[in-house]
């Protein structure tokens, strides 16, 4: 298999392994959806990272989740002045974060509009083999529109819990996606009521008990960015059990 390839087949697989994707990059320390993250992601060896695509007015491709940059949409400004923006100061092109991660990383690319598809694809097709990308999208449109631009690409609708499931056309595959959309919300759910119950732990009991240990008040404070900037759920169940340690610890 090719350097960077991303490996997607079906759950049922011999030897199929869940993937790691840095969602957005690997933005603990660094910016979501930088350079510098999505360079984090590749060093922490991930399996693959996803971007979110938008064009800016002046026509580039800019990768940036966000529709707006404060009060104004991206697609109504420049690059040069979303970047002016201190928390958008960052914003790479499309073609930078592949030109950095190509070959190293597999990709997935989520196309956040229509309209820009063709000019989207053209830079993913310089940079990346079929094998090496995934794109996905929440909307219908953008999707065939892929698939006639680079026949050999692979792609994925996204659903939310908002969808009107029954509103897409029926296939073989919709029963699946439905069942597992409403497992993907349960989860949601739970990890949740976690992260609150984790929340109170830290704002109410660790405080006071590293204040009668003499421990440094740091630490809690260590814990709190820490989450904030590790919400997954792994990541809130590994600071849960941190917190347990310390409440045990002698």
């Amino acid at each position: 298999m090719r350097q960077g390839s991303l490996a997607i087949g079906s759950p049922k697989s011999p030897g199929a392994t869940p993937l790691v994707v840095a969602h957005r990059g690997a933005w603990g320390l660094a910016p979501q959806n930088s350079l510098a993250a999505f360079e984090e992601a590749v060093q922490l060896g991930c399996d693959a990272v996803e971007l979110d695509v938008r064009r800016t007015l002046d026509g580039r491709v800019v990768v940036v989740h966000d529709a707006r940059a404060g009060v104004r949409p991206i697609a109504k400004l420049t690059h040069e002045q979303v970047q002016s923006r201190p928390r958008h100061r960052h914003l790479p092109a499309l073609e930078a974060v592949l030109d950095l991660i190509a070959g190293r990383i597999g990709v997935d690319v989520e196309l956040k509009e229509d309209g820009y598809v063709e000019q989207a694809m053209a830079i993913v097709k310089r940079r990346l083999a079929p094998e090496q990308y995934v794109v996905t999208s929440f909307r219908d449109s953008v999707l065939p529109t892929v698939k006639r631009t680079a026949p050999a690409a692979r792609t994925g609708l996204l659903l939310n819990p908002n969808r009107q499931l029954g509103q897409l056309p029926r296939s073989p595959q919709l029963r699946v996606a439905k069942a597992t959309l409403k497992r993907i919300c349960e989860i949601c759910r739970e990890e949740q009521a976690l992260l609150a119950e984790l929340k109170t732990l830290i704002e109410v009991h660790c405080p006071q008990l590293l204040a009668e240990r003499g421990a440094h008040v740091e630490a809690a404070s260590a814990l709190n960015d820490y989450l904030a900037h590790y919400p997954q759920g792994r990541f809130v169940r590994e600071a849960r059990e941190r917190l347990a340690q310390l409440q045990a610890a002698p």
